[in-house]
């Protein structure tokens, strides 16, 4: 796996380098097997941390200078 975005990243067919999205959403084309599910994976899975998509940054309330005093 790749460190860039931590080893926890599990084996899917979204995140590998040998598919790419079909207009039906939910599924990729793999080089290997062709029509197949996102959360499919194979023996041949390659991270590819090009194709993930990271998720949003928490919105964090906004403090007021009052929220800092004693």
């Amino acid at each position: 796996m790749n460190e860039l975005f931590g080893n926890r990243i599990q084996p899917a067919c979204r995140h590998c380098e040998s598919a790419y999205p079909t207009e039906s959403e939910g599924f990729r084309h793999c080089y290997k097997k062709g029509i197949v599910k996102e959360d499919f994976s194979c023996r041949s899975f390659r991270y590819d941390p090009l194709s993930r998509v990271p998720r949003r940054p928490l919105e964090l309330e906004r403090l007021e200078a009052e929220d800092f005093s004693l």
